[in-house]
């Protein structure tokens, strides 16, 4: 992977978050391992290193490194809270570093620019639009960006996004002017390589006997961790072989940090936090419930990670969580924000195996059926390409 060839048409994929690997990245290390299929060698665009880039160099894949002025270096979330100096601040810097991107576009020459997030289309996206490069983003999170939504659409000529409930964040006008740009392409999953896995509850201290929820990525307020360490506190009460295990880390935001110190359970002994993890689908094989209570979720590739390991889901009706899990099939759901109605599913789930099991098969079903990863890298690929 180390050269392109002479026939391989020239796209540019873009990741603001190069410091972290989660599912964002890893969808996009995915969409890299089906591009030479399609006849494409991209070059990434960062604005600096960390677990993705280091993983990209490793795989021998062509990068770019742009690196953000000082006040672009915060954590998205961050940004967004900033007062009217700092935004004039922010302002004036994404002006400078657009054009100093306009510069690395017409070195680049790509036929095209994929966005892997919101802030990769309002910089660098700003700069090819400004050069007639079409930019295409693949929107994975619901989460309202406000005023800066607005934007989005104009800016692509195409703009998949994982589950209807994504387009909500648009403006209703532009839902309908712009409706030929938007099209659902689900993430998906690679089915095969969660198969035959042996579990590893030995090597994480759990018992045959244990009942484990999972809860799979970076701990931040949006993905909910507080709302299942709080329910736990009742299930434990109730039923002492459950057990918890957080897998994942946290960014190095002041907020994230202490999200995770205010967190209920956090040095319990039936609670294990293990970081951020490389062996996902062992992971997924070890655990008897994922849990995914987010705030925000676009569609959750946890979600069908867990289901093609054969696991049942607990899930938010938050985005597009509720087209990935079915309830009372494949797993169940609760209401945004409540914890009665998330420990009610665990109790039930802890104390039926016969219904995890049920609910477990019919969810690797549908995982294989409907949520093929290759299948989705195909039409990702189909629209950068313009096909």
């Amino acid at each position: 992977m180390t050269s392109a060839s002479h026939s391989s048409v020239p796209i540019l994929l873009v990741e603001s978050y190069p410091q972290v690997m989660a599912g964002q990245q890893r969808t996009m290390l995915s969409l890299l391992s089906h591009a030479q299929a399609e006849g494409v060698w991209p070059t990434v665009m960062m604005p600096g290193g960390g677990l993705f880039a280091d993983r990209l160099a490793a795989d021998g894949w062509d990068t770019c490194i742009v690196p953000y002025p000082e006040s672009l270096k915060r954590y998205g979330g961050a940004i967004y809270r900033d007062g009217l100096r700092q935004r004039a601040t922010v302002v004036r810097d994404v002006g400078r570093y657009i054009l100093r991107l306009r510069g690395e576009l017409q070195r680049l020459r790509p036929a095209a620019v994929f966005c892997n997030d919101m802030r990769g289309l309002l910089t660098v996206g700003v700069a090819a639009k400004s050069l007639g490069i079409p930019n295409i983003i693949w929107d994975k999170l619901d989460k309202p960006h406000g005023i800066l939504d607005w934007f989005q659409l104009p800016l692509v000529k195409r703009n998949p996004i994982i589950s209807g409930p994504v387009a909500e964040k648009y403006p209703a006008w532009q839902r309908h002017w712009y409706r030929d740009r938007i099209s659902i392409v689900p993430d998906g999953v690679d089915y095969e390589i969660y198969q035959g896995i042996s579990p590893i509850r030995d090597s994480l201290g759990f018992e045959d006997t244990d009942i484990v929820f999972g809860i799979v990525g970076t701990v931040t307020q949006r993905k909910g961790h507080d709302l299942l360490l709080t329910a736990m506190e009742d299930v434990l009460s109730q039923r002492p072989q459950a057990k918890t295990l957080v897998v994942g880390s946290w960014t190095d935001s002041e907020e994230d940090q202490a999200f995770y110190q205010s967190l209920p359970l956090r040095d319990h002994s039936e609670v294990q936090f293990v970081g951020r993890r490389d062996d996902i689908p062992a992971i997924m094989n070890s655990i008897d419930v994922l849990v995914i209570p987010s705030r925000y979720e676009g569609l959750g590739l946890v979600n069908m990670e867990a289901m093609a390991c054969g696991k049942p889901v607990i899930g938010s009706r938050d985005g597009g969580i509720a087209e990935t899990v079915i309830d009372n099939e494949t797993g169940l759901l609760f209401e945004n924000e409540d914890v009665g109605g998330l420990r009610d599913a665990m109790l039930r789930l802890v104390a039926d195996a016969k219904l995890r099991s049920q609910m477990g098969a019919a969810g690797r079903q549908r995982a294989k059926v409907h949520y093929s990863r290759e299948e989705k890298m195909r039409q990702i690929w189909g629209l950068i390409l313009g096909r």
